[in-house]
């Protein structure tokens, strides 16, 4: 990647505010205007990721109900994580969306540029705690990520976060989002030209637990 890589240190047991508030634009790196807001905090079981997605104001459209669907198909906030120093091409995809719906698979990328295979982890087995709440026009979550899931509690981790954003009204209730219609914002920028991805594991930052 042409950027340098954002990095996280999170001591034992203390909250983090990660300090940029406006996530940047998966195609080419730009700030976004809405306020995404993510916290850290980390024990010895899990990993717990807090976070509140302001400047939302369509998120009751959003039909996804069920657990390990296509949730990615509208808006969702996203985690992917993977053990390790190294660009990972096997990580962990996380999804959660306003209506509460988990999304956990593990993602198998070997060109570091588009998913092979995706593999469900099934919502009884990830043991993820998982809660949303939203009011006016926003939407907030927290995820307790259990370190058994992504192979037990190491001291580096490569991972990035996500957002995608309706921008505009829907009358289909199986609408899609796409580059028109929504915004594909990234903690650290993909940096994916024409076309917004998410699925670039070179940009994916770095996080050293103390």
């Amino acid at each position: 990647m042409s950027h340098n890589l954002p990095e996280i240190v999170l001591p034992q047991n203390q909250w983090i505010t990660l300090p940029n508030k406006h996530f940047s634009f998966a195609t080419n790196g730009k700030e976004a205007s809405q306020n995404t807001i993510v916290k850290l905090k980390a024990d010895d079981e899990y990993l717990e990721v807090e976070f509140e997605c302001q400047q939302n104001p369509y998120w009751k459209q959003n039909t996804y109900q069920q657990h390990n669907t296509e949730m990615w198909n509208q808006e969702v906030f996203e985690v992917f994580i993977a053990e390790g120093s190294e660009t990972p091409v096997r990580y962990l995809e996380l999804e959660i969306n306003p209506n509460n719906a988990l999304f956990v698979g593990w993602i198998d990328n070997p060109t570091k540029e588009a998913p092979q295979n995706l593999t469900f982890v099934p919502y009884e087995k990830a043991g993820i705690k998982h809660e949303v709440k939203a009011s006016g026009e926003t939407w907030t979550g927290k995820m307790l990520i259990p370190w058994a899931l992504i192979g037990g509690k190491k001291e580096v981790y490569r991972l990035n976060f996500f957002r995608i954003v309706s921008l505009q009204s829907q009358a289909d209730p199986d609408w899609k989002c796409t580059p028109s219609n929504c915004d594909f914002t990234c903690w650290s920028a993909t940096m994916s030209g024409a076309t917004p991805r998410f699925h670039r594991p070179d940009a994916f930052g770095v996080l050293r637990l103390k």
